[in-house]
């Protein structure tokens, strides 16, 4: 005689799967995708971008493509549209840190520099490399991990004359952000179509 065979396991509610943390967490990601699309289709996107870029460029500190990668991402094919704002944002922010320090470095622009860490001596030392290679140092920042608005402080200090930096700035911050663009271009719809696949939907349909 044979034994019965062992009951087949439940499966779990469909409620109960959904209130994993793993599910939870995904639902969260993926509404998060859908609410950056939705954003980056809408009619003020570039304003956002642009709006942040000056910030950042001037007096706000956190990371100059905060809104970009994301917004590039969730919409790729408008990610050199993106760029141009974030750069045309930089350059106006940068110019306002340029005239702090070329007008108000007393006042504001030293106070701000040493809140930041920046030391008279390290300010001194930094005079005759402005001095010498001021746009290029300029072109540094916009590319490295040196705070672009404390070089465009120091520039307006220092006296680099305003076409120098404007070639800089330009320069620097354009060669930055499109380069982000052309890899969210490219690499940003593979990613999304993966997303889209994983869902079976678009994630401009996300709730």
């Amino acid at each position: 005689m044979t034994s019965p065979a062992p009951p087949a396991p439940r499966t779990p509610p469909a409620e109960h799967r959904s209130a994993r943390p793993g599910n939870r967490l995904r639902r969260a990601l993926l509404h998060l995708v859908g609410q950056l699309h939705r954003w980056a289709e809408s009619g003020w996107v570039l304003s956002a971008i642009a709006g942040w870029a000056v910030m950042q460029g001037s007096v706000m500190p956190g990371p100059s493509d905060i809104l970009l990668i994301p917004l590039g991402l969730a919409d790729p094919r408008r990610a050199f549209s993106f760029a141009a704002a974030a750069t045309a944002g930089a350059v106006v922010g940068g110019l306002i840190a340029f005239a702090i320090g070329a007008y108000a470095f007393e006042e504001v622009g030293r106070p701000l520099l040493s809140f930041l860490g920046v030391s008279d001596a390290t300010l001194e030392r930094s005079r005759v490399l402005f001095e010498r290679r001021g746009w290029m140092i300029v072109i540094l920042s916009t590319v490295s991990p040196l705070p672009t608005k404390l070089v465009s402080i120091a520039a307006g200090a220092f006296g680099v004359p305003l076409p120098h930096f404007l070639f800089g700035i330009t320069v620097g911050r354009a060669a930055r952000f499109f380069a982000i663009a052309f890899l969210l271009r490219f690499a940003g719809e593979r990613l999304t179509a993966r997303i889209e696949r994983s869902l079976g939907r678009s994630v401009a349909r996300l709730n």
